[in-house]
């Protein structure tokens, strides 16, 4: 809320009115699923957080803002061997990427599993930049993938994702570093990211070996609208 209208019961009633507007759609969920509305919340911004107190929401998860300036030219990634790097090829590369995000992410914390539908709209939004979409790939097909983007003349990581069986190999570190490279040779000259701060695979240890650093942090606020089957549950 901007300070000057602040005290004015405006962040109580559009949080209500959120409330509200998922409830009215609670039918578009499936049966059994547990339904829950969410905020995040800057850990600076302490009247957000008494407000989400006050209405009855819950922290339940951390997150950082992590960033990185470029002002000298990026290590070059090391390649796990039998690894080849190329940029996405649209008309061909959709479901195979798709699955391979799914596949990669499906063990993190509250992310139910995501449509193909929404997939494509990613690659259907103005300004969207194929070479900035890096595949990696093994005989054993897609091993990892880093999703990027410019947004306002700076970048932007949607996605590092690396599929189980290629864990564990420094693929992470190159993908990112790869891309750190290419928005480098473009002139970008910050790129940032958000990430779980309790992430199962580690994910801020492996993006501080980029060289990134948690710029801001955020915590997330939920209340359950509905009970039932936990929306992160496999």
């Amino acid at each position: 809320m901007h300070p000057e209208h602040r005290r004015r019961g405006l962040g109580t009633f559009i949080v209500g009115w959120g409330e509200e507007w998922v409830r009215g759609r609670l039918h578009l969920a499936s049966g059994g699923a547990r339904v829950v509305v969410q905020h995040y919340v800057h850990t600076a911004d302490e009247p957000a957080a008494c407000l989400m107190e006050r209405t009855d929401y819950t922290p339940v998860r951390g997150y950082y803002r992590m960033s990185v300036e470029l002002d000298g030219t990026p290590p070059q990634p090391e390649w796990p061997d039998g690894i080849r790097v190329r940029t996405f090829v649209p008309g061909r590369d959709e479901k195979v990427v798709y699955d391979s995000v799914e596949d990669a992410f499906c063990d993190v914390w509250g992310r139910p599993r995501g449509t193909f539908e929404r997939f494509l709209g990613l690659t259907r939004v103005e300004g969207f930049d194929h070479d900035l979409w890096f595949v990696a790939e093994s005989r054993g097909g897609i091993s990892g993938v880093c999703l990027c983007k410019v947004v306002g003349g700076s970048g932007e990581v949607d996605v590092v994702g690396v599929r189980s069986p290629w864990r564990g190999m420094g693929l992470g570190l190159a993908l990112l570093r790869h891309a750190l490279g290419e928005f480098y040779r473009r002139g970008v000259q910050e790129v940032g990211l958000g990430v779980d701060a309790a992430s199962v695979t580690g994910a801020p240890l492996l993006y501080g070996k980029a060289g990134m650093r948690a710029a801001e942090s955020y915590n997330l606020y939920r209340k359950e609208l509905r009970p039932g089957r936990d929306p992160d549950a496999t």
